[in-house]
């Protein structure tokens, strides 16, 4: 059982967790929450909402997730964020999870543009950033979910969990406290963007020259890969012709 109130106590940035034990998604959840406090104009608590199990949670370009009971950390932070932050906002957050995995568990972790984040080349962990404006405030529903355990299905058959990779160290709910308490302390500490773009370059999958596909929507872009520019798009290289690309999914040739 989680001592959501010691945690708390504990914590600098997040004032509050609520821990569900089965919800359609914690980022449907989260959005109601930033919808009532828009419209009642208050203010937006720095919060974490984790599920036990989400029965329809959802990916990038609305995937369905499979999110079963006891097999990992399904969680949404609420933060509160200038416009200026919001670029560097899915990078830190892959940097974040990373670090997580490494630190708690010694699991090299590594990222996949923008914010999958892999262990030996299989997704550990996936990242769903949303946002939504309100005068000059940026409301963000950050949803993080890590395998904890495996779980074998069609919807999955490139994932890796904790405990294939670090059986003797898994509990399911030491692995949510320390999720909670690794975030918190991250979102904490000041970064500037050198520095998130740094951490991000260090952790990345990515080479420069590697041959990349870039599916976006309904067309696709292949050249090689030249890094990343000061606002975190990827930048891919065809015929001569670097083009940057804010979001679309990337596919190593």
């Amino acid at each position: 059982m989680i001592d959501t109130r010691a945690i708390v106590s504990r914590l600098q940035t997040i004032e509050s967790v609520a821990i569900i034990p089965r919800v359609t998604s914690t980022n449907l959840v989260a959005r109601r929450i930033v919808v009532e406090c828009i419209e009642n104009e208050l203010s937006l608590p720095q919060a974490m909402i984790i599920a036990r199990e989400q029965f329809a949670g959802r990916g990038r370009n609305d995937r369905s997730w499979s999110s079963p009971a006891g097999k990992g950390i399904y969680s949404t932070t609420l933060l509160t964020r200038t416009a200026a932050e919001l670029p560097m906002i899915p990078l830190l957050m892959a940097t974040i999870v990373a670090g997580y995995l490494h630190e708690s568990f010694g699991i090299d972790a590594r990222i996949k543009w923008p914010n999958d984040v892999l262990a030996g080349g299989r997704k550990i962990a996936g990242i769903l950033i949303e946002g939504r404006t309100h005068e000059e405030k940026s409301y963000l529903l950050i949803g993080i979910g890590v395998n904890v355990e495996p779980v074998k299905d069609d919807l999955r058959p490139n994932a890796i969990s904790i405990r294939e990779l670090a059986p003797q160290l898994v509990d399911i709910d030491e692995a949510i406290t320390r999720f909670i308490e690794h975030v918190d302390a991250a979102l904490s500490r000041s970064s500037s963007r050198e520095a998130v773009l740094a951490e991000w370059l260090r952790l990345s999958i990515h080479k420069e020259g590697d041959a990349i596909l870039c599916v976006l929507g309904d067309r696709t872009i292949s050249g090689t890969w030249s890094g990343i520019d000061i606002h975190g798009r990827a930048l891919i290289t065809s015929d001569g012709v670097t083009t940057a690309i804010s979001a679309g999914d990337m596919i190593l040739a």
